[in-house]
């Protein structure tokens, strides 16, 4: 493939595929893949401004407590994966907590 030191456009084009398919696989050693954490999102949706406000500044360290933390009765938000970093996510979430206010505990 690379001869005499140079890299051709066959050699080039084969290294690129192979890191984009390696990418698309989950497989890429550039990735730093962090904690996945989840949200309510009303994107999409006609949620009122309560939801709007709750959904804006809350994280949530599992799924179930998630859905569980409605802004009202009536809120039809959906719950969303987030990825952070693991230092915000000892940061948000120390000694099991659950659920993280962005604008206390930040």
């Amino acid at each position: 493939m690379i001869s005499s030191g140079k890299l051709t456009r066959r050699a080039f084009l084969s290294l690129t595929a192979s890191l984009g398919l390696l990418t698309l696989w989950g497989c890429s050693p550039f990735l730093n893949k962090g904690v996945i954490v989840y949200r309510r999102t009303g994107k999409g949706y006609h949620v009122s401004n309560a939801a709007k406000k709750h959904n804006a500044n809350h994280l949530y360290a599992t799924i179930q407590s998630a859905a569980q933390d409605l802004a009202h009765p009536g809120d039809r938000s959906k719950v969303v994966m987030v990825t952070i970093s693991y230092a915000m996510y000892e940061k948000l979430f120390p000694n099991g907590k659950l659920v993280a206010d962005l604008r206390h505990d930040l």
